[in-house]
């Protein structure tokens, strides 16, 4: 049996760093595949259109070119923050004044129609002026760089602080009890009250330039803006250790890169491949009468979007199975196609057992009881509690996975052994431990100067950065485009351990004032950075270059961010009818929570660690399996994300898409996998493109148009 190249290694690297952790069914029986096989059967998620690991060649031009090209350069940096602070004004009609979620599902639609018209424009000037063409590389640069800023002011970021940072003060009840429960001991310095600024917030009809406007959000935005650039810094660090362990020992795939990959290749072949533009036709030609018909209900069209069928399950217990959508978004199946086959089945199996289980306590009455303490859940079949401790035991074995790599990168940074060559990272290691370790005790000395205590402080950043881990690796190594992973966030760990009264108000004062960067994790910035990182190593673009540019982007992202959403607060008023539920929504839900929190304490949640533990000890079990027995279908990280609201959106194109890829290997191999992914890629870039044309003539001629993503709900 033949031997696997480096290459195909990289294409199998699926589960915990194993390159046997992957789908091992024999097409035809339940017989395990030779490693060699599954190579060229399954994974093949970073399969480019030219070859397995294909480099991006320099464009042609006079001396000196090529070697320019693949390097970033500062016209790329400076493009790049231009095109940020269009980007954010446009997140933020779309996911405040609209309803639209950009940042819902990576790629962000956003960026990718960003890079789609930055591309096309190159293309026309790469023919006529080559020699001020941009290269593969800074095309790329751009990329990351919007989706880094988009992630920070997105609707699950920075859009929430906005929303909280006044709520509290000019919209408390009216009996005013919120003064004497929590409102003395709000830390004045992170949020507003004058009067005057948000009456005309909320109101609208003014504008941020005035004095009486701006003054009193400087102080709060200087300071949120500190803490928000050194949060997104330590993950960039972080990202920074990792890099070299995820992209070369194990060579994860990426799969999220793939279609920025080909739309900036220098050889156009994307562009030219007639099965993509088949693709781009189907998926873009349906979005375009979609958006008609939205216009001009008389127009005929298919319903793409998310629809109900809950009204089918009238009897029960089937009665009991919760909001169930069917949606069938082009992106996401064309994504579910690239996505390793193991993750895109296990994720709507799950779904569908997870399910099965509501129907299961509704049989048996577990539906109606419930349990005391609070945090994840408090009844039953504790979907949240499931999810938590499948999410933490992924975070053990990739600790474990990686256990010697750290070793060795702690023994480089701080001994004579220079174990691992450091040379050609984004930074040395030395810097990139110290600093994350400057970057948390900055951010903890933040949350102390707020008024958290220490034993609380350390454990949430050390809950906060162990998700962040697992987010990042999600992307990396599976490729699912959503991962919000709701009520996740370490303050709902530690109360549900701790319960609320011994936390103390000044502690749940700092849990609903980081409510911003932890209600859900959608558009975590981490995953976003390392596959900078990856990018740079596929263009051949040294990584220091890529980590100055994600620098230049992190402390950039909350003051373009802010600039976007107060512009737009002032001008059209937070409490309008101009303006989506989120826009005090988040405020409401932030100080909601709160105040019921110190109204009703509760305990520690039993019942819901006990799930806990079941579930950590179940994926463990899981992912020993998947080590043991090639063949286990079934993935830990689909287990845990089976709760998840993406999941809920996308498990019908999840099933479409991983049937497609299957099917394709099981019949053609992996030369008609390779000729079918440019369709899959269309898919992705059709509806992307000719959606967000919709978004933009809605914005640009104030009228409401067709949301592909997720679209209203009916």
């Amino acid at each position: 049996m033949r031997k696997l190249s480096a290459d195909s290694c990289q294409l199998i690297a699926s589960g915990f760093g194993n390159p046997y952790l992957v789908l091992g069914w024999r097409f035809g029986n339940r017989h395990p595949v030779h490693l060699s096989q599954l190579s060229t059967k399954l994974n093949m998620s970073s399969t480019s259109l030219q070859e397995t690991e294909k480099q991006v060649k320099p464009i042609p031009g006079p001396a000196g070119k090529s070697a320019r090209a693949s390097h970033i350069t500062p016209r790329a940096v400076i493009l790049a923050i231009i095109l940020a602070v269009l980007n954010d004004y446009w997140l933020v009609q779309l996911e405040v004044v609209r309803y639209s979620f950009a940042t819902y599902a990576a790629p962000f639609y956003n960026v990718v129609f960003t890079l789609f018209v930055v591309t096309c424009v190159n293309l026309l000037v790469r023919r006529l002026f080559p020699r001020f063409a941009l290269s593969g590389a800074e095309l790329l640069t751009v990329y990351v760089m919007l989706s880094i800023t988009s992630a920070v002011c997105s609707t699950h970021m920075l859009q929430i602080l906005v929303s909280l940072m006044g709520y509290a003060f000019h919209l408390k009840p009216l009996d005013n009890t919120w003064d004497t429960l929590f409102l003395k001991d709000v830390p004045r310095w992170l949020t507003v009250s004058d009067k005057t600024a948000l009456e005309n917030y909320y109101q609208g009809g003014s504008s941020l330039y005035l004095a009486q406007n701006f003054r009193p959000w400087l102080g709060p935005v200087l300071c949120w803006s500190a803490f928000g650039a050194v949060l997104v810094l330590t993950t960039i660090f972080l990202s920074s250790i990792l890099r070299k362990h995820w992209t070369e020992s194990e060579r994860l795939t990426f799969p999220i890169i793939q279609l920025p990959l080909e739309m900036t290749s220098e050889d156009g072949a994307l562009f030219k491949n007639k099965i993509m533009w088949a693709g781009f036709i189907i998926a873009g030609g349906i979005t375009l009468l979609a958006g008609i018909h939205h216009l001009y209900p008389s127009v005929p069209a298919i319903r793409i979007v998310r629809q109900g069928i809950n009204q089918y399950f009238v009897t029960p217990p089937w009665n009991s199975i919760g909001t169930t959508w069917v949606g069938f978004y082009f992106f996401a199946i064309g994504l579910a196609f690239i996505m390793p086959l193991d993750l895109s089945f296990s994720c709507w199996i799950f779904f569908i057992l997870l399910k099965l289980e509501f129907v299961l306590c509704s049989s048996m009455g577990w539906n109606q009881l419930r349990v005391q303490g609070g945090g994840f859940d408090r009844g039953y079949p504790f979907p949240y509690s499931q999810a938590f401790g499948a999410y933490s035991a992924m975070v053990v074995m990739i600790i474990w996975n990686a256990r010697k790599y750290f070793g060795s990168v702690l023994r480089t940074a701080f001994t004579k052994n220079k174990e691992i060559d450091d040379s050609r990272e984004p930074i040395s290691y030395r810097t990139a431990v110290i600093g994350v370790m400057v970057g948390v005790i900055f951010l903890g000395g933040f949350a102390m100067r707020m008024g958290m205590s220490f034993p609380v402080v350390a454990a949430f950043f050390l809950i906060y950065f162990a998700l962040a881990i697992v987010v990042a690796r999600i992307r990396a190594e599976l490729g699912f485009p959503v991962h919000d992973m709701p009520g996740m966030g370490p303050q709902n760990a530690l109360i549900a351990i701790a319960g609320t009264k011994p936390l103390g108000t000044q502690n749940l004062i700092g849990f609903a004032l980081f409510h911003w960067f932890n209600r859900t994790y959608a558009s975590h910035p981490m995953p976003h950075e390392l596959e900078g990182y990856k990018v740079a190593e596929r263009t051949k673009t040294p990584a220091r270059q890529m980590f100055v540019a994600m620098c230049i982007a992190a402390v950039v992202a909350m003051p373009i961010g802010f600039w976007m959403l107060l512009h737009i607060y002032y001008n059209l008023g937070g409490a309008t009818a101009k303006m989506e539920y989120w826009a005090l929504g988040m405020g409401g839900e932030a100080w909601g929570t709160l105040a019921d929190r110190l109204n009703n304490a509760v305990p520690t949640n039993t019942t819901a660690l006990i799930f806990v533990m079941l579930s950590f000890c179940a994926s463990l079990a899981m992912g020993w399996l998947r080590r043991l027995f090639p063949w286990f279908p079934l993935h830990p990280l689909a287990f845990a994300a089976a709760s998840s609201w993406g999941v809920a959106m996308l498990w019908v194109p999840l099933m479409i898409g991983s049937i497609a890829k299957f099917t394709t290997l099981r019949y053609s191999g992996l030369n008609g996998y390779r000729k079918v992914l440019p369709f899959f890629l269309g898919l992705i870039l059709g509806e992307i493109v000719i959606g967000s044309l919709w978004t933009l003539i809605g914005i640009a001629f104030g009228i409401p148009t067709y949301d592909f993503w997720p679209g209203k709900a009916n």
